[in-house]
């Protein structure tokens, strides 16, 4: 009986230190979140270095609009957002803050990627694609990556109404989703039964790549 209690005992102890060790963890993420969003908050309101917005999107249907800003201890804001303009609106985002040595070498990179030829664009039509596509994505049913949340906190003092051109989502008038090289069965299912519900048959359009 001796046993059974001090082995109930060392069992409620060791359940207790996961607890605290699990409390702790949650702490620390939180607090990390919340340093790394009060650091983004104060982005948007850097100088602008460079935008980027690749030249065939709205034929091809998706690529990454990049955006960076110039920061005040020389430092450089980068997001990266993958951009879904024929249906799913904000598929990715990527967000980062790096020395001035190191910006040319990411400068490189983006422009090397033989996938998207990349144009400068005024920040303002780049945050309404971002913006636009993200609204029509909303309408559908679809949510935009998690990580655009801090993200899309370089858009900051950028005013999309300042952009005098219009742009149309979607592909002739209906929503058309392409998977993604990430996108599961489970997942295409998903968003073909979403685009059902949302638009009904034949209102949209789908193609698999293999």
């Amino acid at each position: 009986m001796a046993l059974d209690q001090k082995a109930l005992q060392k069992k409620r102890a060791k359940r207790e230190k996961k607890r605290q060790q699990t409390k702790t963890k949650s702490v620390r993420t939180s607090s990390g979140a919340l340093s790394l969003t009060r650091e983004w908050a104060g982005v948007g309101q850097a100088p602008i270095a460079d935008v980027f917005v690749p030249t065939t999107l709205f034929e091809q249907g998706i690529g990454t609009v990049w955006l960076s800003r110039h920061l005040p201890d020389g430092r450089y804001a980068i997001a990266g957002i993958l951009v879904d303009v024929f249906c799913l609106g904000v598929k990715n985002a990527l967000y980062k803050i790096v020395e001035a040595a190191e910006y040319p070498e990411i400068l490189a990179r983006i422009h090397s990627n033989s996938a998207e030829s990349m144009e400068p664009q005024h920040p303002s039509c780049a945050r309404k694609i971002v913006e636009g596509a993200l609204s029509y994505a909303k309408d559908l049913g679809f949510e935009p990556h998690a990580d655009y949340r801090i993200a899309r906190l370089i858009f900051g003092d950028i005013e999309a109404n300042a952009c005098p051109v219009s742009y149309t989502f979607g592909q002739n008038g209906k929503p058309f989703y392409i998977n993604g090289p990430n996108d599961t069965p489970a997942i295409q299912r998903q968003i073909l039964k979403q685009l059902e519900r949302r638009c009904g048959p034949g209102a949209y359009d789908y193609m698999m790549m293999m």
